[in-house]
């Protein structure tokens, strides 16, 4: 491993084939999260000695000729809202006390099935609807850049990859909380189709909404991951028809309906300026409509879930999380439903207009990397909210159920900006094939 980094897992992979011990790789992983880790804040809880056990009896599978394939071995994070048999789950918050897990998460057992290595737990705004500066594990900083924040929700997750503790990280994507922290990290951040992957056992924010996903170094590390923890295969959905015919793919300003900095704008036309590709631009009607009822839902969702255990403690969670509960609160059932319908009758119009196209690419966010300070991204020279942003640039993929996977592109002598790319519920494989045939990776 170069630097002591976590490198990715296809190099991991064969890295170990060629007789690289497991325990090795995770020795480093810890290394260098004892070394770096009170710098960044990306773990909050790190098990050293059952990762140095699963490691070994990893080593002692794989020589006996009973590995388990790619991820055998492999050091994963994950976000502190998943449950680990024993383990606390915090939620990033003071508010579940000293509580452990009794069972593990569907997803991350599957993980650990396919012989992935649980090296700890990540840090994220609290209850993945404070800001990004947590009052009990403090701000998550930038490993590209320390005067950079990573954005959020899933922001430990980007920061632990992107500073090489491990090799994949997971996180959840309600309204974009995986590909806002991987476009700040150079990373790439996946939201999978609404469903594929089960959520038994990960902390609840707003149930329509909420994805668990993966961030990662390549599209292909992204697809290996997602596999397991669904516990199945992706199956071809059209990577020879795409080789033959082109790629489709639908740009639509209208969907964000807010300013783009000109680099990000730059990195976009470079990825789609490809022989492969045709572009065409799509219709969005009632945008600030659809943008208020995404809030609505996700405010609304939140209250139901957290109002009775808040309401007990306040004290428990910081003022983000309180002001961001009154707020669900004030909301009634009317005008939930009232939501529900605009977000039902914008998905049957955007369906409809997708329909002969690959993919809709759309930038993951409007700038570079945020400040650490105040979360402001600097947008063709002005000053943006970055977490403010998410409602128009990613929560969109949520409210229609779509996969989408954000993607770092190089911007020459500045940090990386990123665009994500977007296919029809169920497209997830289709997806993935088309962004690894884009990127080559």
């Amino acid at each position: 491993m170069k630097s002591g980094a976590c490198g990715s897992i296809e190099e991991l992979s064969e890295e170990i084939a060629s007789g690289l011990s497991p325990v090795t790789i995770v020795e480093g992983c810890l290394e260098r999260i004892r070394a770096l880790n009170g710098e960044i804040r990306a773990m909050i809880f790190v098990s050293e000695a059952e990762a140095l056990d699963a490691a070994l009896q990893a080593e002692r599978e794989i020589r006996s000729g009973r590995g388990r394939g790619s991820l055998h071995g492999v050091p994963i994070a994950i976000k502190d809202i998943f449950d680990v048999k024993n383990w606390p789950t915090t939620g990033g918050s003071r508010l579940f006390g000293d509580q452990v897990a009794q069972d593990t998460a569907a997803c991350i057992a599957n993980l650990q099935r396919a012989g992935a290595i649980i090296i700890g737990k990540t840090n994220l705004h609290e209850l993945c609807a404070g800001g990004h500066d947590n009052p009990w594990f403090g701000k998550v900083v930038n490993p590209l850049d320390g005067s950079r924040g990573t954005g959020g929700t899933s922001s430990g997750s980007a920061a632990a990859v992107a500073a090489g503790f491990c090799a994949a990280a997971i996180g959840t994507d309600t309204g974009g909380s995986n590909r806002s922290p991987a476009a700040a990290t150079g990373l790439f951040g996946f939201k999978p189709s609404n469903g594929l992957i089960d959520t038994n056992g990960v902390l609840g924010i707003a149930p329509s909404l909420d994805c668990v996903g993966v961030l990662a170094r390549s599209t292909r590390d992204v697809r290996l991951v997602t596999e397991a923890m669904a516990g199945k295969r992706l199956g071809a959905q059209g990577r020879a028809s795409a080789s033959r015919t082109g790629l489709t793919i639908g740009v639509c300003p209208e969907l964000t309906g807010a300013p783009v900095d000109g680099a990000v704008e730059t990195a976009l036309a470079a990825l789609l300026d490809q022989p492969m590709v045709r572009t065409v631009e799509i219709a969005f009607d009632g945008r600030e409509e659809f943008v208020s009822a995404g809030l609505t839902i996700l405010q609304y969702e939140f209250a139901q879930i957290y109002r009775e255990p808040i309401g007990k403690n306040p004290d428990l969670v910081g003022d983000a999380v309180r002001a961001f509960l009154r707020d669900g609160i004030g909301i009634g059932a009317d005008a939930y439903d009232r939501a529900i319908a605009i977000r039902a009758e914008a998905r049957t119009r955007l369906m409809a207009r997708m329909a002969d196209l690959d993919a809709l690419a759309v930038p993951t966010a409007p700038g570079a990397a945020p400040r650490l300070s105040d979360e402001l991204t600097l947008v063709n020279g002005e000053l943006v909210s970055w977490g403010m942003a998410g409602g128009r640039f990613r929560r969109w993929a949520n409210m229609l159920g779509m996969p989408a996977l954000a993607i770092p592109l190089d911007v020459p002598g500045g940090l990386p900006a990123s665009v994500q790319l977007a296919a029809l519920p169920g497209r997830d494989a289709a997806l993935l094939d088309l962004a690894e045939t884009l990127t080559g990776s």
